[in-house]
């Protein structure tokens, strides 16, 4: 009886000695599991980073240009011609472009032109019916009474004292506008005012010789 007693407890100890073996980790499979944990958590390391990164990266702001030998200014694309032609002429021009005759809508932007005109005159695109019909501008909007047009023409232009009147037919320089173009700023090339945004887009930004109705 004493024996049996003993030989069952031998055989409880080797379970539990079998069974406690089979609950320890063969160094192998130890190792393995390190080496996934490590992965693991540089991974996670690595994508926490790329995800601060571009959290605090700045967003590229779109930009708003002009055509190759036009100048940006509050918004609006500005053209200032080389050669000449009547008012008739001027407006077709600045059309054949996608632009019109300039239209200024306040007193910086008449500042801005006159700055930028040089000593020639310049048509914009100001006119009236006869010298009893209110001024106008192109796309039918009334004149500001912040300007005042000197002379008793029926189209205006701008001379050094600032905006005048005379005969359509007359023969000057023109300025066109128009709005900004949203661009990708790749290709940029400027030529005027260096803090300006100005954008490379070909010959579509400068009147060809066919388009000019008023070269010489």
């Amino acid at each position: 009886m004493e024996e049996m007693r003993i030989y069952s407890g031998v055989l409880g100890m080797e379970r539990n000695k079998r069974a406690g073996h089979s609950m320890e980790m063969k160094p192998e499979a130890r190792v393995t599991c390190q080496v996934m944990l490590a992965v693991l958590f540089t991974s996670l390391f690595i994508t926490a980073i790329a995800f601060a990164v571009q959290a605090f990266q700045p967003h590229p702001q779109p930009c708003f240009q002009c055509p190759f030998d036009w100048i940006r200014y509050r918004g609006k694309c500005y053209y200032f011609s080389e050669v000449e032609g009547n008012w008739t002429s001027s407006q077709d021009n600045c059309s054949a472009l996608g632009a019109s005759l300039a239209m200024l809508d306040s007193a910086e932007d008449l500042s801005f032109v006159m700055r930028y005109k040089g000593i020639s005159e310049h048509w914009i695109g100001l006119l009236r019916a006869d010298e009893e019909q209110p001024w106008q501008w192109v796309n039918r909007s009334p004149l500001s009474h912040l300007f005042q047009i000197h002379g008793s023409g029926l189209c205006a232009y701008l001379d050094d004292n600032g905006l005048s009147s005379s005969h359509c037919s007359t023969e000057r320089s023109w300025i066109c506008n128009k709005h900004e173009l949203q661009s990708s700023g790749k290709g940029n090339r400027m030529r005027r005012p260096p803090n300006l945004c100005v954008s490379s887009l070909g010959a579509a930004g400068r009147p060809s010789p066919s388009q000019i109705s008023g070269a010489p």
